[in-house]
């Protein structure tokens, strides 16, 4: 019972890690994100393609080094375990500091420091990185996947703002002391529930979820949505374990719903492609964003992922290239030790380049309270990589700790994930329908 309850918890981590991801390049899935997204900075240096981007504002005229007392930050992430492990996760934060403390000057000539606390996957550990940052008195601590939320929990009772990362834990997303650039599973599910009402007419849909945490309630957030606009939907729940997803499948596709949703992870992404193919289903069907990763694109024939869609959380196009992923894809080749830049680590490196920003806008001393009190004041403001953020407390209803849950729809087109959407206000929409 335990095992199958830590292996539960594994894919849940993974699911929701999933849905945070950038998929690969529009171009294909063959070609790397430096060479396609990265067109943007084409023969530019670091300094010049930053100030093409969202961080123009800070960028000295010439590389300059961070010699000042250090600014201390922590870091939670779950690493070196054997039921999920992300250290891209910590290393693309540690390579955006890297960046910002040789190439922009850090915060006022001070040099960033990122200390990574390992929960080792477990709420004890959880809890522990909390304290061990609550006693070293950082003014902030970046998030990277922490499934449980006790860090979170502590960090609140100390005033201490928790940054971004990918959005997991019930705390992540509504406590008052998370800040996150990210909609999770909530945001990819309102998101379909959008695309197959205004696009595809849709007027019945089939949700096929893991029964389990924050899965089940992102699936809750679509059917909220769907019958709103009075769309029947099926909710067909399966447990998180399964690694063949036909019956479930063969259960959603059973009633000739107008499209499917799927809410799928890891592995489940191979067997949703599969059951897919194996039942012929002519429906459109929607998967979370890294199901579109080459690594399990590449392991199912072309037919099965043929007209898939995807949320993805940034600019996807090629014809109007994201000059801040290029940048990305510039930090992680010149600092990141070999770091893919296709996957999560975009979500922890936004975050980090975020915080950065309003570390630089702050008028006093960097202290808890007063880079609570900063975030707390954006509106509207330039997100690295992302949409334009707001973090108010209102921008999402039931998880007031999302500043930017928006989302992009794109289509896979023989093997080409192609850009088929601006970005969907989920917040609004979920508003909407209540």
């Amino acid at each position: 019972m335990r095992r199958t309850l830590v292996l539960a918890v594994a894919t849940v981590t993974l699911g929701l890690l999933t849905a945070c991801s950038e998929p690969e390049s529009a171009t294909g899935p063959s070609s790397s994100a430096g060479d396609t997204r990265g067109a943007a900075c084409a023969g530019l240096d670091l300094l010049a393609c930053a100030r093409l981007g969202t961080l123009a504002g800070l960028v000295p005229d010439a590389p300059t080094a961070a010699t000042g007392e250090p600014i201390r930050l922590g870091m939670v992430n779950q690493e070196n375990t054997p039921v999920g492990s992300f250290p891209e996760l910590s290393a693309a934060a540690q390579a955006a500091a890297t960046f910002v403390n040789e190439q922009l000057g850090g915060v006022a000539g001070r040099p960033i420091e990122i200390e990574v606390c390992n929960t080792s996957f477990s709420a004890e550990g959880s809890t522990a990185c909390g304290q061990q940052f609550a006693e070293a008195g950082v003014p902030a601590v970046l998030g990277g996947i922490d499934i449980f939320g006790n860090a979170v929990d502590v960090l609140d009772a100390n005033g201490i703002p928790y940054v971004g990362g990918i959005p997991v834990s019930a705390q992540s997303v509504s406590a008052p002391n998370s800040f996150q650039w990210s909609g999770g599973t909530w945001g990819a599910a309102v998101a379909f529930a959008e695309w197959a009402t205004t696009e595809l007419d849709a007027k019945s849909v089939s949700i096929v979820f893991g029964e389990f945490g924050s899965i089940a309630d992102s699936a809750e957030y679509g059917r909220t949505v769907l019958e709103s606009r009075g769309v029947a939907t099926q909710m067909v729940p399966y447990p998180i374990v399964t690694t063949d997803l036909t019956s479930p499948l063969t259960a959603a596709t059973s009633t000739s719903p107008d499209a499917v949703v799927v809410l799928a992870a890891d592995t489940g992404c191979k067997a949703a492609f599969d059951a897919v193919r194996t039942l012929g289903v002519s429906v459109p069907v929607f998967y979370v964003g890294a199901c579109a990763a080459p690594t399990i694109v590449d392991s199912v024939p072309v037919e099965a992922t043929e007209g898939a869609l995807f949320n993805v959380e940034g600019n996807v196009s090629t014809t109007n290239p994201d000059p801040d992923f290029a940048l990305y894809a510039k930090v992680l080749e010149t600092y990141g030790d070999g770091l893919n830049p296709v996957g999560a680590s975009t979500v922890s490196f936004r975050a980090f380049m975020n915080l950065f920003a309003v570390l630089s806008g702050l008028d006093a001393e960097p202290v808890a309270d007063t880079v609570a009190g900063a975030l707390a004041a954006q509106r509207n403001t330039p997100s690295f990589m992302g949409h334009p953020y707001t973090c108010d407390r209102k921008q999402f209803e039931g998880l007031p700790a999302m500043c930017s849950p928006q989302q992009i729809m794109v289509q896979m087109r023989d093997r080409e994930v192609i850009q088929i959407s601006d970005w969907i206000d989920v917040g609004a929409i979920y508003a909407a329908s209540l």
